[in-house]
């Protein structure tokens, strides 16, 4: 009898299971979207978010799409704006989408934070900030596709400290949740800092705090902005008025763009990335493919995180048993050992996926690895 039942269970586990895939095979599309800045100051970084995760559907689809379903890729601006992000969320949320890629920037996923938590779409960033993950703020939803602020400061940092122990070191960060938390993590580390001066996203002038930065003769400088045109403008003020100091900088100024906007003053300037061309196995086919895809892309850590994230979105949901968000959620965290462009995904219990950076360097126009953090 024990036998009989247990064979009944078996043959219901097995039909329930062709179910899902018939009623995923009878989706006519599975929708993904994307929520980042396609115009403002933001656009470059976020029109590369745009063109990684477009390569990953069309390679999908290209592929059968998910158990015959194809998938189809809703891209909203959110106009560099945090208002803007969350206007972009919620049109995107009303097409049902069963992931959605969210902004790169901290203060943008932190104000969308309580909406993803309210409406339950597993949502990509690569934002670094702490406490985007953090489950208090998140619940659970957002996953993070680079790596976190303390893996990126702490290669850079040990970089800081070690090899350039700068005697007079001043700071300039954005006035926001994401420069603060770069000014707390240098100072925690025992950074004493000669000047420190704050400015707001988006400022086009900050040669009244770079004066102040002068005054106080210091031989690095370390700059926090969150997006590269802030970084361009910032780096050709300092290399004005404190032509000899040392420049450590965010994320922010590992892109192609921000060189293109820094030109030679990014000669020489220190930063953290995740990704640089050439860092993994499969970088040099990637880019090739990436090119090939969209010629006027620009290669970058952020597209590469992108096309990571939708490639990982994509292999969860086809290995859910239903489009049910709850279903995506756990299929997400059940990834490990994930081989993608930037590096191994394996998500923790926080959703942060990637725990490693590389400290670069600009040498002629290219960004040289010089560390790798662990």
């Amino acid at each position: 009898m024990a036998s009989r039942r247990h064979v009944l269970l078996l043959i219901s586990g097995v039909l329930a299971a062709g179910y899902a895939n018939v009623a995923m095979a009878q989706q006519k599309e599975i929708v993904i979207g994307v929520a980042t800045a396609m115009t403002g100051p933001g656009a470059a970084t976020g029109q590369q978010i745009a063109a990684g995760a477009d390569l990953a559907v069309k390679e999908a689809n290209a592929a059968g799409g998910i158990k015959g379903a194809k998938i189809k890729l809703l891209i909203e601006d959110d106009r560099t704006q945090p208002g803007g992000s969350v206007n972009a969320f919620n049109k995107l949320a009303s097409s049902k989408p069963v992931v959605i890629l969210g902004p790169t920037w901290t203060n943008f996923m932190l104000t969308l934070a309580p909406i993803v938590k309210r409406t339950e779409i597993p949502v990509f960033t690569s934002a670094t900030g702490a406490k985007v993950t953090d489950p208090d703020v998140s619940g659970g939803w957002i996953f993070r596709a680079a790596p976190s602020m303390g893996n990126i400061i702490h290669s850079l940092i040990g970089y800081t400290t070690k090899s350039i122990a700068p005697k007079r070191a001043a700071i300039m960060y954005s006035n926001d949740e994401w420069g603060k938390s770069g000014y707390e993590a240098f100072k925690s580390a025992g950074i004493k800092f000669v000047a420190e001066e704050t400015f707001n996203f988006g400022d086009k002038d900050v040669s009244a705090q770079v004066l102040k930065l002068k005054a106080a003769n210091p031989d690095a400088v370390i700059l926090w902005p969150s997006v590269p045109a802030d970084a361009g403008l910032i780096t050709n003020q300092v290399r004005q008025f404190i032509p000899d100091a040392k420049i450590i900088g965010s994320p922010a100024f590992a892109v192609d763009e921000y060189y293109a906007l820094a030109k030679k003053g990014g000669e020489g300037v220190v930063t953290v990335a995740p990704w640089v061309p050439g860092l993994t196995p499969p970088s040099d086919a990637w880019v090739k493919a990436f090119k090939a895809n969209d010629p006027k892309a620009t290669v970058s850590y952020t597209s590469a995180e992108s096309y990571d994230a939708a490639k990982i979105a994509i292999k969860a949901i086809a290995a859910a048993p239903d489009l049910e968000p709850q279903s995506i959620r756990k299929a997400l965290y059940a990834i490990k050992d994930y081989d993608g462009i930037v590096g191994k995904y394996a998500f923790d219990d926080r959703g942060d996926g990637l725990h490693s950076a590389a400290v670069v360097v600009w040498t002629d126009g290219e960004m040289k690895p010089v560390n790798l953090g662990q």
